[in-house]
């Protein structure tokens, strides 16, 4: 079977747990997730622990199991990863310049205004 790049498996299990209504439990995660890639009920179970434990879902006792929920959104964990590379990079600074120069003039438009309302704040 083909690996899925890194923290895909958690993209594809947090996508499920964003998109419900509720807190979810493994068995509802894995379900959906078995509908697009194979994958054991016990490696669901891990990723949620794993998401847990990196502050990114809350759990509650559902019985037996435990049920998740988002404790994050989509947008602001996509904003944690974006800080992360940065940091990550040798330097950041130019990192960030070759992101601004490769996006369209849209989202540079809109940078534009989300840096006009941070600095308002």
């Amino acid at each position: 079977m083909k690996r899925l790049p890194s923290g895909e498996l958690e993209n594809l299990v947090l996508d499920i747990v964003w998109a419900a209504p509720g807190p979810v439990t493994p068995r509802e995660v894995h379900d959906s997730v078995i509908k697009t890639r194979k994958l054991a009920y016990t490696t669901v179970m891990t990723i949620l622990v794993r998401l847990c434990d990196k502050g990114v879902l809350d759990r509650e006792p559902a019985g037996r199991a435990y049920a998740y929920a988002p404790r994050i959104t989509k947008e602001e964990r996509a904003a944690a990863r974006m800080g992360e590379a940065l940091t990550a990079a040798g330097d950041p600074a130019l990192a960030l310049t070759h992101f601004v120069q490769a996006l369209p003039p849209d989202q540079l438009d809109e940078l534009r205004s989300a840096m006009r309302r941070a600095r308002s704040k």
